[in-house]
């Protein structure tokens, strides 16, 4: 049976078949080695809008003691410029509704230190890189600010 099989093509090792095999790169080359880069006209693209934070009364009101002493309770590290504020109650986010009734009924009582920074980032649209443990809520400190992201970009 194996000998049928490879005289097929289904899967022999020499002839670059079954899972992962080779090929697929047309005329011997690497697969994608004949794309070329576009050539943009950036005053044709639509406007890609970034920055939804704003800052909420409560995080503007905090002194800057009390932000020192979150993050050093919560261990936070940061690095850059001009970094905002950590938020520390979800209503300080401005989420939309839509995605504060979903948090209330998952009974979330406060974001984790990773959203409590990196929401404020990521709708400022700034670069982030966040590193936190197993199940510290880096997924939703992630996903939450790109569906708003994504919910205010036009459609292509």
């Amino acid at each position: 049976k194996r000998d049928d099989l490879e005289d097929r093509g289904g899967g022999g090792r020499d002839r670059g078949g079954g899972r992962g095999g080779g090929g697929g790169g047309g005329r011997g080359g690497q697969p994608g080695s004949t794309l070329r880069k576009p050539r943009w006209d950036l005053s044709r693209l639509p406007r890609f809008e970034k920055d939804f934070y704003r800052e909420h009364p409560d995080v503007a009101n905090r002194t800057q003691v009390e932000v020192d002493t979150w993050q050093r309770t919560k261990e936070v590290t940061l690095s850059g410029r001009s970094i905002p504020r950590p938020i520390v109650q979800f209503h300080e986010a401005n989420f939309p509704d839509y995605v504060m009734n979903e948090l209330a009924k998952l009974n979330f009582k406060e974001p984790t230190a990773i959203q409590a920074q990196g929401w404020p980032l990521a709708l400022s649209g700034r670069d982030m890189v966040g590193i936190a443990q197993t199940g510290s809520g880096k997924t939703l400190a992630y996903l939450l600010p790109s569906i708003v992201h994504i919910n205010h970009q036009p459609f292509l």
